[in-house]
């Protein structure tokens, strides 16, 4: 087992059932790059038929001072995008100056826990909103990130993923959109995160750009590209080395320039990358969505001519929107979507599970028995023996509609002479031949024959006035003794300035201020493993702004704890 999957998931929420949107199901593996697109981009989009956008959520526009958030600009965003039916991938990043003392924009934050709990109190606002969340943009380029890849790991990626797990179990992280150029050694950076945080991803994202305008120089860095020496390999042979393979992969960058190839040009980039990728016949389809750079040419932030229409002077649709249009109207693609499991939280040697996992179809073809489109599910260690039902014969899964797979989970191995284990178990569609497709469950049970802690009493939501005491506690039944850590929107709190019993059952804020605001939970931990209580929410009164005082509930710093 990884060690960024050791450490991801050594705590669990009992019971727990992961959930997602249940907004429109979009048929659809095709996305684009749109920044922040206004109405008029936003209906183009949705003309095109084109299911997901790419936007940005920076940090540096949300909380241009700490712990002031300005979030109007994207709640209008969001609405309008879900408005019209669209799946939402929102990139964080972007450094405010008074988080780093490099550089706005790319400088490293001079306190990880900051930007976590930007992190989860973003993730918290759109929950359900936004499918997906991408943790930087091409950290491996000096232009997007000062830092260094262990800083990228250690500051950005695991504390970011751990905060939008917490806030929003059922969007799924990503990373690290690398940009593909051999002089910032994109292959050392995807196989190191990959192998050192991996189990933090839901999805690998990366972005590749042809040098000379063919779409054939993509597919072959993708997918063909000869092992040479001094040589960078391909991409497929990076995720077979680290073990990703058979996992969701997305190309979240491409494209090319109509000023520099023409329209025509632009336009036979569009179609061949996704003939290749996407046609009827392709020889290979382990992409699971592209997006192409960029919707739209016009002013700031992308007056480059990559997009696909020009709105510089009035709105202008391009050969390469055609394309783009025409290709999805006649795709056919298998995609799903799965939005809720029962995986238990803890296992032990005698368990016997009846497992269901509800899956959307959110592609164009109609799965049945008869086409063999069927769940794959995989436990990483040996000794397990489960199985997993079959579409029944009568049952047709049209797009847009849900079916329950029934994992049957018989034996476990023997846990004898040991305190517990981790178990992790993936479950993703595939098609008649196998290939896997859409996204993926991946969760973590703890082995064990040692009874877990039980919640009798969760902490509850509690409102309080600018230096009122206010306290959130806990009632745990264990049979071997507990350990306990609160936390405030997914940090860990120390003692200290009027906080106590951060690890105890019961946590006090002797005197509220605006930052004791937020969200508290505590982790649970015995033998057996450990547990998450409910969230309850602290509402100070607002006539004291956040932090004014200083007195908030300081933050252990380093946590970078991960809840699946």
């Amino acid at each position: 087992m990884d060690l960024g999957r050791t450490f991801a998931r050594s705590f669990v929420i009992a019971g727990a059932i992961l959930a997602s949107s249940a907004g429109p199901a979009v048929a659809s593996s095709f996305g684009v790059n749109a920044h922040v697109p206004m109405d008029p981009v936003a209906d183009e989009i949705a003309e095109a038929g084109i299911g997901w956008v790419r936007v940005d959520f920076e940090w540096r526009l949300i909380e241009p001072e700490r712990d002031r958030y300005e979030w109007q600009l994207f709640d209008e965003l969001v609405e309008r995008l879900q408005a019209r039916g669209l799946r939402i991938f929102a990139g964080l990043g972007s450094t405010p100056a008074w988080a780093t003392n490099g550089s706005e924009f790319n400088g490293v934050p001079t306190d990880s826990a900051q930007w976590q709990e930007f992190c989860y109190l973003v993730a918290s606002r759109y929950r359900g909103r936004v499918d997906a969340w991408g943790i930087w943009n091409e950290p491996n380029s000096k232009r997007f990130w000062e830092g260094t890849r262990q800083e990228y790991i250690d500051i950005l990626l695991l504390p970011g993923a751990a905060a939008i797990h917490g806030a929003d179990p059922g969007a799924l992280v990503c990373g690290p959109d690398l940009a593909h150029l051999s002089s910032l050694h994109w292959d050392d950076w995807l196989a190191d995160v990959i192998r050192r945080a991996g189990g933090v991803l839901d999805v690998v994202t990366h972005n590749i750009y042809p040098s000379y305008g063919k779409a054939f120089e993509v597919t072959y860095d993708l997918d063909q590209k000869l092992d040479l020496p001094f040589s960078s390999p391909s991409v497929r042979r990076v995720l077979r080395d680290t073990g990703w393979w058979g996992r969701p992969f997305w190309l979240t960058e491409t494209g090319v320039e109509s000023d520099r190839y023409g329209e025509r040009g632009q336009a036979e980039y569009y179609e061949d990358l996704l003939g290749d990728w996407f046609g009827r016949n392709p020889e290979a389809r382990w992409i699971d969505r592209i997006f192409f750079y960029h919707m739209y040419d016009g002013p700031q932030p992308a007056p480059r001519s990559f997009g696909i229409i020009e709105i510089r002077s009035e709105l202008e649709r391009k050969e390469a929107f055609f394309a783009y249009r025409d290709f999805i109207a006649d795709a056919v693609v298998d995609d799903a979507e799965i939005i809720g499991h029962r995986f238990p939280a803890f296992v032990d040697s005698t368990t016997v599970a009846n497992i269901p996992v509800t899956v959307r179809n959110t592609g164009t073809t109609t799965w049945s028995s008869t086409t063999g489109h069927h769940l794959v599910v995989e436990i990483d260690v040996g000794g397990w023996s489960y199985t997993v039902t079959p579409l029944p014969q009568a049952t047709q899964v049209a797009p847009g509609e849900t079916v329950d797979f029934w994992i049957g989970l018989e034996t476990a191995p023997d846990v004898t002479g040991q305190s517990r284990s981790l178990v992790t178990a993936t479950a993703r569609m595939a098609d008649p031949g196998g290939r896997r497709f859409g996204d993926a469950l991946t969760t973590t049970m703890v082995h064990t024959d040692l009874a877990p802690p039980v919640v009798h009493e969760h902490p509850l939501s509690v409102a309080a006035s600018a230096g009122e005491r206010a306290s959130f506690k806990v009632a745990v039944a264990s049979e071997t003794p507990l350990s306990f850590r609160w936390r405030r929107n997914s940090v860990e709190l120390v003692d200290g300035n009027g906080v106590s019993g951060s690890d105890t059952a019961w946590l006090q804020i002797e005197e509220v201020d605006g930052g004791s605001e937020g969200s508290y939970d505590c982790v649970v931990t015995n033998e057996a493993g450990s547990i998450v209580t409910w969230a309850a929410r602290l509402a100070v009164d607002k006539g004291l702004s956040r932090r004014s005082t200083r007195r908030s509930a300081p933050l252990a710093t380093g946590a970078t704890l991960i809840v699946r």
